[in-house]
């Protein structure tokens, strides 16, 4: 009953198609009209992770493809399988470089050099990034004017996922079963399910907070047709561990607090090292470059085509500025 790895790549590849076409759905802003394209791609791909027919490097290529489809990488027309946990190294490089696909870096050439997207070159893939962006938007709604059908069902997507990262076991049912779940012996895919919720919720999940408050009245009719019974509540017992956690992470929080103030101490000395060079007019080897402004390229995601543009207009990559070009033309003397 083992799969072989072609029919693992075929289903990974059917499952980057249902992606691209779901969120170029969503390609159009259309009025009153919510952008379900990305999340009804991310439940079908849950949907396929939490098979119990689907082979561990299969999981792990789908949670890698939720990834790609959340940060404009999902549309390639280049369809090479490369799975994990087969030990091979050039398809983990080439998994690492160009994603699990193939190369998938914004465009659908094929090419993992290219890093920018634009509608007259690379129309399905603009399409396809226009629609995620959508989604994605919709699935970080903070949920202001309360909740409806749609941030309900990203309640019950988020609590699916959060379920399934912490190693339980999700059933159809609103509580999960005792028995351990697929990501309670496979660490690489909890690590990317983990990563996955920090893109799309980096501080909190405001559905889920939100649909929470509906627990008061757990019972009524409403709170079923909502479909509250499936989202995530929080215990008594749950709340005192957490507190416990809190307080023995207290001094690993301060470190990482500490670390983040240094590194944005780093950045402002490097841009008054570079201010203070300029002023002193130095022209020596190693002098400081002045930090990158976030373009139009950088937004579109050519950050390599951004940094080298507006270095070699400041003539800081140790080329020439060239601006304007001049044609100079001497008098002739009419002589041989």
């Amino acid at each position: 009953d083992r799969r072989v790895a072609k029919a693992d790549a075929v289903r990974a590849a059917a499952a980057q198609a249902v992606a691209c076409i779901c969120c170029a759905a969503d390609r159009n802003d259309t009025p009153n009209t919510e952008p379900m394209g990305l999340l009804l791609s991310l439940e079908f791909m849950l949907d396929r992770i939490l098979e119990s027919t689907t082979s561990p490097g299969l999981r792990l290529t789908l949670a890698l493809l939720m990834m790609d489809a959340c940060t404009g990488k999902i549309c390639s027309l280049q369809r090479v399988g490369s799975f994990a946990g087969q030990g091979r190294l050039c398809g983990q490089g080439a998994r690492f470089t160009n994603g699990p696909l193939g190369s998938s870096c914004g465009g659908d050439n094929g090419s993992s050099i290219l890093l920018t997207v634009a509608d007259s070159t690379l129309p399905a893939a603009n399409a396809v990034n226009d629609g995620a962006r959508r989604g994605l938007r919709a699935l970080k709604d903070t949920c202001k004017e309360g909740i409806n059908q749609t941030q309900a069902r990203v309640a019950r997507f988020a609590s699916r996922l959060w379920r399934t990262m912490n190693g339980e076991a999700v059933t159809s049912g609103a509580s999960p079963s005792n028995a351990g779940g697929i990501c309670a012996h496979d660490s690489q895919l909890r690590c990317q399910l983990v990563a996955l919720w920090q893109w799309i919720w980096p501080r909190h999940c405001y559905q889920v907070m939100r649909s929470q408050s509906w627990h008061a009245v757990e019972g009524t009719p409403q709170y079923y047709a909502m479909g509250m019974d499936q989202v995530i509540k929080t215990t008594v017992e749950e709340r005192d561990a957490a507190a416990l956690d809190d307080q023995a992470l207290t001094e690993l929080g301060k470190a990482v607090e500490d670390e983040i103030d240094k590194q944005k101490w780093r950045g402002e000395m490097a841009s008054e090292a570079y201010s203070n060079c300029k002023k002193e007019d130095m022209t020596v080897v190693g002098q400081p470059l002045p930090l990158v402004k976030k373009d139009e390229a950088w937004r579109l995601g050519g950050w390599v085509a951004s940094t080298s543009q507006q270095r070699r207009t400041q003539g800081a990559d140790g080329g020439s500025a060239v601006t304007k070009i001049r044609l100079l033309v001497s008098k002739s003397t009419g002589t041989a």
